[in-house]
């Protein structure tokens, strides 16, 4: 288990919620990964990971596992997580392996995508370009938009959690990569991936929160769209009492500035944010902003800063927060044109 920079809780340590939640995990997942691992020290943000995972990827509904696994690589490539794009391909590999192929030829840009598995697979490519034409007119009906678009917004949050607090690759070494993944479908996750997955049998784990609004492109899936208000509800809990309600009104803002996600915006931007904030909070607004827009540049020296004022449980809520807001930001943006 490569879990930095916070406490979590192992396996053998869990009880109650946590310990259920660990026994459905191993069995439906074939593992029990970092990505839910890293939020144990809140057994309700373990709870709603888990529950946006399996009723989003895992469950077949509208939409053929394989492909979600397929957005779920490409999105963690947008966002630089080789944790995830691992992962994910081994779970490609284990559900069609042969649409890796369609994700290679989408890629290589040679050939216009034919097929819709081709179109969504270019759809999850160009993810964060708002104003491409594939954004624009979306390759999928609003009925498949809760498990499409709902998996990209999972991976924009996960990753970023991910390479926040979690190991560079599931594997211990990159050196034979495709004959790991090859062995880790067939003899690790093969059970998991061959068992039939209800849907709803995730809700058990979430508690009643009041109602909310968000989450518009899963309002044709009540258990997708509960899994994700779950995990908004629980990252925003006490959020106040570790950060002003000024600098939480900044980042709300920011975080709805899609430009702000394009590779290469430069420190101007940060500079011009950390202009804004009282000195008291700067490490803690500096954190959140690379949370959402470059986490793989927050470093040793950053975290340092960040212990000096809050303990792992604050900054893993602090983590959940920042990239749970731009992840639900992300979704509205891809939804602008479903159904139009």
């Amino acid at each position: 288990m490569f879990i930095n920079h916070i406490k979590y809780i192992r396996s053998n340590k869990a009880t109650g919620k946590l310990k259920n939640l660990y026994k459905h995990i191993n069995l439906n997942f074939g593992k029990l990964a970092e990505p839910f691992v890293l939020h144990s020290s809140n057994v309700e943000l373990t709870a709603g990971v888990w529950a946006m995972l399996y009723e989003t990827v895992l469950v077949d509904g509208e939409v053929k596992r394989s492909l979600k696994e397929a957005i779920a690589t490409i999105v963690s490539e947008i966002n630089k997580c080789p944790y995830c794009v691992d992962a994910h391909s081994i779970m490609i590999f284990g559900t069609e392996k042969g649409l890796q192929n369609d994700i290679s030829i989408v890629k290589e840009g040679t050939i216009k995508p034919k097929t819709k598995d081709e179109k969504i697979i270019q759809w999850a490519l160009r993810n964060l370009d708002f104003d491409n034409s594939v954004i624009q007119n979306p390759p999928f009906i609003k009925e498949e938009a809760p498990e499409i678009i709902g998996t990209a917004v999972l991976f924009h949050y996960l990753t970023r959690m991910v390479t926040l607090f979690a190991g560079n690759s599931p594997f211990p070494t990159t050196k034979m990569r495709g004959l790991l993944i090859k062995v880790a479908s067939f003899f690790i996750f093969a059970k998991a991936i061959n068992k039939k997955k209800i849907a709803g049998e995730c809700l058990i784990f979430l508690n009643e929160i009041s109602n909310q609004d968000a989450f518009v492109w899963a309002a044709g899936s009540p258990n997708i769209r509960k899994a994700f208000q779950y995990l908004k509800h629980h990252s925003e809990y006490n959020i106040q009492k570790i950060l002003s309600s000024e600098l939480i009104a900044l980042l709300k803002n920011i975080s709805k500035k899609p430009e702000m996600l394009q590779p290469g915006f430069g420190n101007k931007n940060l500079g011009n944010f950390l202009n804004e904030v009282k000195p008291t909070e700067r490490e803690m607004a500096e954190f959140s902003f690379f949370t959402m827009f470059e986490p793989y540049k927050i470093t040793e020296k950053c975290f340092h800063a960040l212990r000096q004022r809050l303990g792992d449980e604050e900054i893993l809520q602090l983590a959940a927060f920042a990239g749970m807001l731009v992840a639900e930001n992300i979704g509205e943006k891809l939804n602008e044109n479903i159904g139009i």
